[in-house]
């Protein structure tokens, strides 16, 4: 018998989850206003269906983890749009960053939120820019992700993805400290090899490394100790937020004064890479994953989904009916400026 919300709920209550949607997804936005429409921004982005990829994720993430313990992160430039694509969300887990300041600054400005109000909880942190076809699995991965961090509870629990043939330079890949099978258990990790070219891609296949997903689990506590021992100057400036927070001084201008000073930090490569040995790797079978970072990824999906000919199409029209509004109003500034309707309107 299948586990109901709730009890999903109680079973995982001092579960919180982060879902980033901050970044600016420049490599792809062009693609997505011709796909899509209006900003072209990937998160709030729909690309078929009727709901963005940003309500996808978080669909997907409430069966699990309730609302009012999932804090979505963007930027404060998008607020119009994040307000009506969260209406009726928390508005307290809606978090405005002052700018993009790359994925550190991204994961710990709601996880100072977080600590403020729940100091012992397990963070789970997901991207907003996923598609996965097969949710009851990863779903299970989700929650094999937690109960091995019960037994690893100093350890970060990240989930890796098993590669697939033809997408092998697209992401980056984690290789475990010894071969990983694949199987449901939990690796120690050694490193990180991001997007590498085809031969050696295909060598750290051969090895068992798994695509990077930048979905994991981690302690409350192990990640600002995490964050303290690869960037001090990142942890202090956050653990000033999260006091601020906690003593209600925390204004929108010292938040921007904060942003205004602190580098922009990669997760990955600055936090996750000097402290490997804190990692472990869950790895995952294929599941229908896919990294909407670019056009060819998104592309691909739509291809495997028999969608592609639709989208097609779409965006013919839309190509169609721009070509029909721009020469309505070439033929309407011609007919304005024409000596004929000048003289017979005096």
């Amino acid at each position: 018998m299948k586990n109901t919300h709730q009890e999903l709920y109680m079973e995982h209550a001092n579960v919180w989850a982060v879902v980033l949607a901050g970044g600016e997804g420049t490599r792809v936005r062009s693609f997505l206003q011709e796909v899509c429409g209006g900003s072209g921004l990937k998160q709030f982005s729909t690309v078929f269906g009727n709901r963005s990829m940003l309500r996808c994720t978080l669909d997907r993430i409430t069966r699990l983890i309730p609302a009012e313990r999932v804090l979505v992160i963007v930027g404060s430039q998008h607020r119009d749009e994040a307000e009506k694509q969260l209406a009726g969300w928390p508005r307290q887990n809606i978090i405005y960053q002052p700018k993009n300041c790359d994925t550190a600054p991204g994961i710990l400005l709601p996880v100072a939120h977080i600590t403020n109000r729940d100091p012992q909880a397990t963070v789970m942190v997901f991207p907003s820019d996923h598609f996965i076809l097969d949710e009851e699995r990863f779903l299970g991965a989700v929650k094999k992700a937690l109960a091995e961090l019960k037994k690893h509870s100093s350890k970060m629990i990240l989930l890796g993805m098993a590669p697939q043939k033809g997408e092998e330079t697209e992401y980056g890949y984690i290789v475990g400290a010894a071969r990983m099978p694949m199987s449901e258990e939990v690796s120690p990790v050694a490193g990180f090899v991001e997007k590498p070219p085809l031969a050696q891609a295909r060598e750290l296949i051969q090895r068992g490394a798994l695509w990077n997903t930048m979905i994991f689990a981690v302690e409350n506590a192990v990640l600002w100790e995490m964050t303290q021992r690869a960037s001090p100057s990142l942890y202090h400036a956050f653990r000033l937020i999260q006091t601020s927070l906690h003593d209600g001084r925390l204004s929108p201008r010292a938040l921007e004064h904060i942003y205004e000073i602190i580098p922009s930090v990669n997760f990955s490569s600055a936090i996750c890479e000097p402290l490997a040995a804190k990692l472990c790797v869950l790895p995952v079978p294929d599941i229908g994953w896919s990294d909407w970072g670019t056009a060819a990824s998104i592309l691909r999906t739509l291809k495997k989904l028999g969608r592609l000919d639709a989208i097609a199409t779409r965006v013919a029209e839309k190509q169609q009916a721009r070509r029909i509004w721009h020469s309505k109003r070439s033929g309407a500034r011609r007919l304005l400026g024409s000596p004929t309707l000048g003289a017979g309107s005096t």
